[in-house]
């Protein structure tokens, strides 16, 4: 009976200490203690975009139909309505300009680093301010945004999600006192929930929150994980408020093989030329026009919101995200129908309109967000791109009619391709599309475009905030001092070879001094009668020997000499110099043979170490916001 207790005890002390080992992994410093953390992240995302879908819809039905009685046409998941277009004139110019004045009044009062596009000020954190995000700035850059959005702003809704998920994430964290580098991936799976949620598209916005803080193909691949779990469980509580339906209702497209690639590369290059002038004028406004102008930052979101209004006059597709334009113009679907089954897939814009509207709303969005008003850029990224590849469609179709061509297949392959190019995400960019739409059909050409795109627009970026690569982020630095140090080996570094100050072992300390004295080296090999290494003194070393000396002859270099000798080979590498520099606590160090440790070759300095470390590790420069 004994035995059974104990046999039990055994076990039940086994599956204890097991279960310690379990949770002791899960909950120590690093990922996968935030990925046990990223679900309840994934909560709050969820709920934040569910608040902030209804606020905006609720503040778009008020404003916009209500008191401007404009209609937009329905998308994906709106209601079967007729267009309207607003009215009347005084009300075009004068609610995007309060809409603009009371979003700069709500930032610039209370949260300066929320003005523009939420994604540039998350990739800062991440970057630049060990994932600190205010607690105060997702409430701020909510409210800012549904203003400027639902006033008629062009501007997005990826930026003010993404910030209103990583703000709860690093606020989580330092409730948590996580480290540094943990408050950086919650505040990235926070992200990747709102976005993930807000555009119903789970998978990405997981990809989206690790590709976006790049600017080349580089990933934050520890932040997968979190990412993706913050972003399952925000996308299932979205869906718990809200259906979800794809935002764009397509017709069946297909990939008709290899004579489609010549017409899509066409697009691509479009593609390239039109996202080199929307980031030039997205900057160019603020830099130009916004920031030099003599008048309070508060101010400057209502006259950019009344230039907008302008512009609105004769355009009134260019306010707010625009998406029911894309699916009724460039996709074409009539807005009376909701049912794909029963929709017309006929684009009811012309592709000069197509084209016109993609420039002007380039324009439209510098003018909301450069201004300092809040919002995204990938609403309006993908107007643009859908109203170009519709264009192209239109004209490919007019110009090869035997083609069977599809202007919508190349207005949902534009809006990736565009949006690719200018943020520098494409596998986002392919897989947010084929969500959004519902459909995978068109993953061939998705990629084909967002490919060459990102190869031809690799010197522009519509985030000022992104980095290359990791080595490149001040966040990441530390992390590869290491590994670059690695790399390269002693004998690859200039060394001195000549000139070096030699002490044989029977020199007197006075000699010794008046060697020093006139010497502009640190360390001092001390060598024996065949030239053969035997020790090393620093200055360090002088210091106790003047102690008790009374200049005499009797104190030699053999006495004060450090041995054993700590020196470094030809064949060794810079993180071993730099490690025995340190514990000798010297500037340099011997370098001897190889296959002798008493033959001296030279002295490796310390600025020869970091001149090679810099030259390896120095980031590369950025990608320049334009082209010259």
């Amino acid at each position: 009976m004994s035995r059974g207790w104990t046999g039990a005890g055994f076990l039940v002390d086994g599956s204890r200490s097991a279960w310690r080992r379990f949770l002791g992994q899960w909950t120590q410093a690093g990922p996968k203690r935030v990925a046990l953390w990223s679900p309840l992240v994934g909560v709050v995302a969820g709920l934040g975009a569910v608040v902030f879908h209804h606020a905006l819809k609720l503040v778009v039905h008020i404003v916009q139909e209500g008191w401007m009685h404009f209609y937009a046409p329905p998308f994906g998941e709106g209601a079967p309505r007729l267009i309207s277009f607003p009215g009347p004139w005084w009300l075009v110019l004068l609610v995007p300009t309060v809409g603009g004045l009371i979003s700069g009044l709500i930032v610039f009062t209370w949260a300066p680093e929320a003005e523009g596009h939420g994604t540039d000020a998350l990739i800062r954190a991440f970057h630049r301010g060990g994932g600190v995000i205010r607690g105060r700035i997702p409430l701020i850059k909510g409210l800012a945004s549904i203003v400027t959005i639902g006033s008629g702003g062009s501007a997005g809704q990826e930026g003010p999600i993404a910030q209103i998920g990583a703000g709860f994430g690093s606020i989580l964290a330092t409730m948590l006192r996580f480290t540094a580098n943990e408050r950086r991936l919650l505040s990235l799976a926070g992200a990747a929930g709102g976005v993930g949620a807000i555009f119903r598209a789970p998978l990405g916005g997981a990809i989206f929150a690790c590709e976006v803080i790049y600017s080349t193909t580089a990933m934050e691949a520890a932040a997968l994980l979190p990412c993706l779990t913050s972003s399952i469980i925000a996308y299932s509580v979205f869906e718990q408020f809200i259906t979800p339906r794809p935002i764009f209702l397509v017709p069946p497209l297909d990939y008709h093989g290899l004579y489609d690639l010549p017409l899509f590369a066409g697009l691509a290059l479009l593609c390239a030329a039109v996202g080199w002038v929307y980031v030039r004028v997205f900057y160019g406004i603020r830099d130009k026009i916004f920031h030099p102008l003599p008048i309070p930052r508060h101010l400057k979101p209502a006259l950019g919101g009344l230039l907008l209004g302008v512009m609105a006059l004769k355009f009134p597709e260019l306010m707010s995200g625009g998406y029911g334009w894309v699916q009724w113009g460039a996709i074409g679907l009539a807005p009376q129908l909701a049912m794909p089954t029963d929709a017309i897939f006929t684009p009811q814009l012309g592709a000069g309109t197509l084209l016109m509207l993609a420039l002007l709303k380039t324009m439209s969005t510098g003018l909301t967000i450069s201004s300092g008003g809040s919002g995204g850029v990938f609403g309006p990224s993908v107007f643009i791109g859908g109203m170009l590849g519709g264009a192209y469609g239109q004209w490919l179709q007019r110009i090869l009619p035997g083609w069977n061509i599809e202007p919508a297949a190349f207005a949902l392959v534009g809006m990736g391709g565009f949006f690719a190019g200018v943020s520098k995400t494409p596998l986002t960019s392919i897989l947010m599309v084929s969500e959004m739409s519902g459909s995978y059909r068109l993953l061939v050409p998705l990629m084909a475009v967002c490919g060459l795109n990102l190869g031809l627009s690799r010197r522009w970026t519509i985030y000022e905030e992104q980095v290359p690569t990791p080595m490149d982020s001040p966040a990441r630095r530390g992390e590869f001092a290491v590994d670059v140090l690695e790399q390269v080996r002693v004998g690859d570094v200039p060394i001195q070879r000549d000139g070096i100050t030699l002490l044989p072992e029977a020199t007197p300390f006075p000699s010794i001094l008046n060697l020093v004295a006139h010497s502009p080296e640190s360390l001092f090999p001390v060598v024996d009668a065949a030239g053969r290494l035997t020790g090393i003194i620093s200055l360090r070393d002088l210091r106790p020997a003047l102690f008790g000396v009374d200049g005499g002859g009797l104190v030699l270099a053999t006495d004060i000499a450090c041995r054993p000798v700590l020196s470094v080979t030809l064949d060794d590498d810079l993180h071993t110099a730099i490690r025995r520099l340190t514990e000798l606590n010297v500037d340099q160090i011997p370098v001897v043979d190889p296959l002798d440790s008493a033959r001296l070759v030279g002295l490796l300095d310390r600025r020869e170490i970091v001149a090679a470390y810099g030259s390896k590790f120095t980031p590369k420069t950025a990608p320049a916001r334009g082209v010259d």
